[in-house]
């Protein structure tokens, strides 16, 4: 979510999906005194999860319409980077006035939260989208008598922080996706931030994921502290996990999590300056884990790791 902070000229960008999350859990948390809190994100596919039990035989194909790509099971991401053909976008504050936002960074941004997506299909060619910290969306699948299959979703995310609005519609032909991106937020009062409108057009190849690369999420998340004040995270492994991807959100400066590491263990220690001197804030510390498959692929389900003094 691209996002301008009230009171001056600086533009900040929010992967909304997963900083909405946490930040309502951070309050959760605040009123904790114990020193092991792990809350988890909707759970992402886990291998059996990618390959349902077909409910109902997919509809016999008639002589108007060609060949689709999209057969179930199966998984895939589009790949990046995105041909952006169109980004635009703008802010409004309180007062009314529009303030336009960089087309590199609404690109810069968009990307980051696209490449992310997994699309998993059933026997009967139904699609849910996996975005991390949020719960799937069922997508509306249509086929075209080219043999393009048209996928279309909305998602409303409503929270203290405000209303957010995402709407894809994308042609998949053969291994190529033709998407309109659309992105609306309105703050609540409670959020020092003003409304924004983003719209993309793209096209990109779609990477097709085996059931197997995709590994089951983290669990079990717990935290100590360091001698030197620092924090030592750690969670039970994935099945299929190969790596686990870190972040860390703090919330008095940070505007979206931020990729902290990448480690083969489950076991991060920060003991960085940031870390020590924020964890007396207020609102203390939030890590986010996810897994990583055997060629990279992300489970969007993951836990989170609420940390204060």
């Amino acid at each position: 979510m691209l996002t301008r902070n009230a009171g001056d000229g600086r533009y900040t960008m929010h992967c909304f999906l997963l900083s909405l999350t946490m930040l309502l859990l951070l309050q959760a948390f605040a009123s904790c005194s114990t020193d092991a809190h792990t809350t988890s994100l909707p759970p992402g596919p886990t291998a059996s999860q990618t390959q349902p039990v077909p409910t109902s035989a997919p509809p016999a194909p008639t002589s108007t319409l060609q060949s689709s790509a999209l057969h179930g099971p199966t998984n895939f991401l589009l790949a990046t980077p995105l041909n952006f053909s169109s980004a635009d976008g703008a802010t409004k504050d309180n007062n009314g006035a529009i303030t336009p936002l960089a087309a590199n960074a609404i690109k810069t941004e968009i990307t980051g939260e696209l490449k992310r997506l997994l699309f998993v299909v059933d026997n009967s060619d139904h699609v849910k989208v996996y975005s991390p910290g949020a719960s799937p969306i069922t997508a509306q699948v249509t086929l075209h008598t080219d043999g393009g299959t048209a996928i279309d979703y909305t998602q409303v995310v409503n929270s203290e922080a405000g209303s957010v609005t995402i709407t894809f519609n994308g042609v998949l032909l053969k291994d190529q996706m033709t998407a309109t991106y659309q992105q609306q937020y309105a703050p609540s009062i409670l959020i020092n931030a003003s409304a924004s409108a983003v719209v993309v057009a793209f096209t990109t190849q779609v990477r097709w994921i085996e059931a197997r690369q995709i590994p089951a999420a983290p669990g079990h998340g717990q935290y100590q502290h360091t001698s030197n004040g620092g924090v030592a995270l750690s969670w039970s492994a994935g099945q299929n996990a190969t790596a686990y991807n870190v972040y860390r959100l703090i919330s008095d400066h940070d505007q979206q999590f931020q990729l902290l590491a990448t480690v083969k263990d489950t076991l991060y220690i920060d003991n960085s300056v940031e870390a020590i001197h924020d964890i007396n804030l207020t609102k203390g510390i939030t890590y986010a884990i996810f897994s990583l498959g055997p060629t990279s692929v992300e489970n969007p389900g993951g836990i989170i790791i609420a940390v204060s003094q």
